[in-house]
């Protein structure tokens, strides 16, 4: 099996835990709110996931937060909330500065755009494509061809690996190689399967 030519990998749970709640709970004291309803806003309305699918820009979230909630949140409050919730994987992370230098590593996340410059923080040699700039989210086949497309790399030379397995099987009938992982151990081994570790 020839080695991939690049290498898509997924954010929350393989590269760094997510603590949702957490995210909730920061974001909501900043907002002055309880938990509850600023959940209540962000998913009743569908707020979190256009923001995700990139049909609703950070602004616009904050903005439509801010109406429902009575509340002045800004970029930052949402960056702090999600940086307490984020806590990196070392070991995993560690792993992708001993790929080969020809291979083209990125990440592949359904974050929109106002968490992405955190990611970019917590990676920061590691090209970032959140679903908000691709404008379709994982595992819909479209959004890993797209991701290809902007590595310039054939899905079938492109590794994608996820936690998630119903993510793997989009990124298969995109065509591109795919597999789960879920910790450093089981990304070690499925990076040495495909030639990219030695």
């Amino acid at each position: 099996m020839p080695a991939p030519h690049a290498l898509l990998l997924d954010f929350d749970g393989l590269l760094a835990d997510y603590d949702h709640r957490r995210f909730l709970q920061v974001l909501a004291t900043a907002a002055g709110v309880e938990s509850p309803q600023l959940d209540a806003v962000l998913r009743g309305q569908s707020l979190e996931l256009a923001h995700a699918r990139g049909a609703l820009a950070g602004g616009a979230l904050l903005e439509a937060l801010n109406d429902a909630l009575g509340s002045t949140l800004q970029a930052k409050d949402w960056l702090a909330a999600r940086r307490a919730a984020s806590t990196p994987r070392r070991d995993c992370i560690a792993l992708l500065g001993r790929i080969p230098g020809h291979v083209r590593v990125a990440v592949l996340t359904n974050n929109g755009a106002l968490t992405l410059p955190l990611i970019a923080q917590l990676l920061p040699d590691i090209r970032v494509l959140g679903s908000a700039q691709l404008g379709m989210r994982k595992p819909d086949p479209a959004a890993y061809q797209a991701a290809c497309e902007m590595l310039g790399c054939p899905p079938s030379r492109t590794l994608f690996v996820d936690h998630l397995f119903r993510n793997v099987q989009g990124a298969r009938a995109a065509g591109l190689l795919a597999d789960t992982a879920y910790h450093a151990q089981s990304l070690r081994r499925l990076l040495r399967r495909h030639h990219l570790l030695d």
